[in-house]
C-alpha cells in the first residue's frame, strides 16, 4: 500500500498561507465593525435614557468602519467572494471563463495595488498634518494605518488568485463545453 501524496506545490503553500492571514484579518475587520456596533448601540441607549450620548461616537464608527471594510475585501478575494455577473459566459467553456477570472484578477490586483500607494501618501499626509477628528481629537492617520496594508494583502490575494486562474485555464484537458 502506497502513502497518499502529501507534497504540496510552493503555490498551494502560498495560497494557504495567505488564506489565513486574509482570514485573520477579515476577524479583525468583524471585530472592528462588532465594536463600532456596540459603541453605536450604547451612544443610542444613553441618549434615549439619560440624555447622555456618548461624544463622538460618530468619528469612532466612521474610523473604524472604513477600516474594518478594507479587511474584509482580501479574505473575501480569497474565497472568489466578490460579485460577478455571469449572465453571459455561464455557458462558456471552464477556458473562458479561468481567462475572464485571470484577467479581472489582474486589473483587481493593480487598481488594489494603486489604491494601497496612494492611501500611504494620503495617511502620510494626515500624519505631517496632524489631521485629526472633530470632537475626539483621534488622528485620522490611524484608520490608514490599516487599511494600507489591507490593500497590499488584497493586491497579493488578487495576484494569487490570477495565477489559479491561470493554471485552470492551461490545465490539459477539453477546451470546449460548458463547465460542471
Amino acid at each position: 500500500m502506497t502513502a497518499p501524496n502529501t507534497h504540496r506545490t510552493a503555490s498551494e503553500v502560498l495560497e494557504a498561507v495567505l488564506l489565513h492571514v486574509t482570514g485573520a484579518l477579515a476577524v479583525f475587520g468583524g471585530l472592528l465593525l462588532t465594536a463600532g456596533a456596540v459603541l453605536t448601540v450604547v451612544s443610542v441607549t444613553g441618549r434615549y435614557l439619560f440624555s447622555a450620548p456618548i461624544n463622538g461616537n460618530v468619528e469612532i464608527v466612521e474610523l473604524a468602519s472604513a477600516a474594518a471594510v478594507s479587511c474584509f475585501l482580501p479574505y473575501c478575494q480569497m474565497k472568489r467572494g466578490h460579485v460577478i455577473v455571469d449572465f453571459f459566459t455561464s455557458a462558456a467553456p471552464d477556458r473562458v471563463k479561468s481567462a475572464l477570472d485571470l484577467v479581472a484578477a489582474l486589473l483587481f490586483a493593480f487598481c488594489a495595488g494603486l489604491i494601497a500607494w496612494r492611501l500611504s501618501l494620503g495617511g502620510s499626509d494626515m500624519y505631517r498634518y496632524n489631521d485629526q477628528t472633530m470632537v475626539l481629537g483621534i488622528p485620522t492617520w490611524i484608520s490608514y494605518a490599516v487599511m494600507v496594508p489591507a490593500f497590499g494583502l488584497l493586491s497579493l490575494a488578487c495576484l494569487a488568485t490570477a495565477w489559479t486562474s491561470a493554471r485552470r485555464m492551461l490545465r490539459p484537458g477539453p477546451a470546449s463545453g460548458p463547465s460542471s
